[in-house]
């Protein structure tokens, strides 16, 4: 809202309260404390309610019950809407399948047998638990002589230049930034290369991809070939504020740029078969991206690139992969690589149990508590605490999270090298920002090699 003061107008500025909220606002923030994080819900409410609609249950209200969702128990719905709610969810089957997908292409089927994924989560842990506990950690601490710090390449782009001239919050752009400036000096970027961006999300990095492939042309160091260029956006989840159509206004705003392609598909990358999606979009150049690709998906974006032929025409068609890898807390032993799977039971992982229990020492990495001595336990963190029967420094957390993330990030690394042996292919691994910026900071990259 502009105001005239004095002759001069200004823009009317909401102040934000202490939770990050503005005070239009900060009345109707949910009450209910989520301990973990240490804070107050950061959603809304209704005026005559207590708790956003999530949180409703904490009333325990049987009048107002919320019950968690067949189809996905992550979010919850009205008991008495259940039925509507079914028919619209976000989570529900698709009636009409694309062609490349197939149920499980990507998958490894887990065991039968309903494995305990949480054994250190409980009251009270068992003195089995606390030896299995007490072993990974004693690995941890043997694993920290075999390897050496990933080396920081950092890099950036001048095509972020004006953006972070008019951003407060600079955090994102700036990981943007280096993530493409890598994939420039690696031969990745260029208007002939067709993007597959994996856990896309909004697709906010093929949106700046574009952006510096734009910038190139734009300043002359890049020249405009006649291949197929665009953007294949590949996420399992409906998301609001789509850059898709951006992507495509940009360049038709732009006089000397080549019109993308640019293909959504709502899939679960399980279900993947790449070399059928990669048929129907008719790229000649095929590069793979990814900004933070959470847990699980990682490896199965691995397995999905290794079972397809792109490897296999190496140049031809293949332009590259960069993965920005993060939460590895949410992996699943069985999803993991076989290769995978043999060099972490070469360091003592050797059971779904234990790397359970490495999975609950990799949040340590990032549990906030860096550089506190004596800052308060997550829930989470006390459990493990008391699994182990001694409290442990933040510092020590620390170092073992990232023993534990390395671990898991070199395994993938393993099992990338073993695959692509002889191939004419190279693999690193590297830190691609500072800790400072983010700790979630681990890049994987495989080129051809010239």
């Amino acid at each position: 809202m502009s105001i005239e003061k004095d002759g001069t107008s200004f823009k009317k500025r909401k102040v934000k309260d202490e939770n990050g909220g503005d005070d239009s606002t900060k009345r109707m923030r949910c009450e209910f404390f989520i301990a973990k994080k240490n804070r107050n819900c950061s959603m809304q409410r209704k005026p005559n309610q207590r708790f956003c609609s999530e949180h409703m249950m904490a009333q325990n209200s049987t009048e107002n019950e919320r019950i968690p969702c067949p189809l996905d128990p992550k979010h919850t719905v009205w008991r008495n809407m259940l039925e509507s709610h079914m028919k619209k969810c976000n989570a529900r089957k698709k009636e009409v399948r694309d062609p490349w997908y197939e149920e499980n292409f990507n998958a490894k089927v887990s065991p039968s047998v309903e494995h305990k994924t949480n054994i250190v989560n409980e009251t009270e842990v068992s003195n089995d638990e606390k030896a299995t506990f007490g072993r990974c950690l004693s690995l941890l601490k043997e694993y920290k002589s075999t390897v050496k710090p990933l080396k920081l390449v950092s890099s950036s782009h001048n095509g972020f230049n004006r953006k972070l001239s008019e951003t407060s919050n600079k955090k994102h752009l700036i990981q943007q930034s280096s993530l493409i400036g890598n994939m420039k000096k690696k031969g990745m970027l260029s208007s002939d290369i067709f993007y597959l961006e994996f856990g896309c999300g909004k697709g906010e990095l093929s949106k700046f991809v574009n952006i510096c492939i734009l910038d190139d042309i734009k300043e002359g160091n890049m020249r405009i070939s006649g291949s197929q260029y665009g953007f294949g956006l590949i996420d399992r989840g409906v998301n609001r504020n789509k850059s898709d159509s951006r992507i495509i206004k940009e360049c038709s705003e732009h006089k000397d740029c080549p019109q993308p392609l640019v293909r959504r598909t709502r899939i679960d990358i399980k279900d993947l078969n790449l070399d059928k999606f990669i048929a129907d979009i008719n790229a000649s150049k095929v590069a793979i991206i990814s900004k933070h690709l959470c847990g699980a998906a990682t490896d199965l974006t691995i397995y999905c690139l290794l079972k397809s032929s792109l490897l296999e025409q190496r140049k031809d068609t293949f332009a590259g992969v960069l993965i920005a890898m993060c939460c590895r807390h949410a992996c699943d032993y069985y999803q993991l690589l076989p290769e995978s799977r043999e060099y972490l039971s070469r360091m003592g992982i050797d059971s779904p149990t234990l790397f359970n229990c490495l999975k609950k020492v990799v949040s340590w990495a990032v549990s906030g508590n860096r550089g506190t001595a004596a800052a308060p336990n997550k829930a989470a963190d006390a459990s493990l605490s008391a699994a182990l029967g001694a409290d442990l420094s933040s510092e020590e957390k620390e170092e073992l999270g990232l023993l534990a993330r390395r671990m898991v990030d070199e395994s993938r690394f393993y099992a990338i090298n073993e695959s692509i042996k002889d191939r004419g292919l190279s693999a690193e691994m590297f830190l691609y920002i500072d800790e400072n910026t983010t700790l979630e900071n681990v890049c994987l990259c495989i080129t051809p090699t010239s």
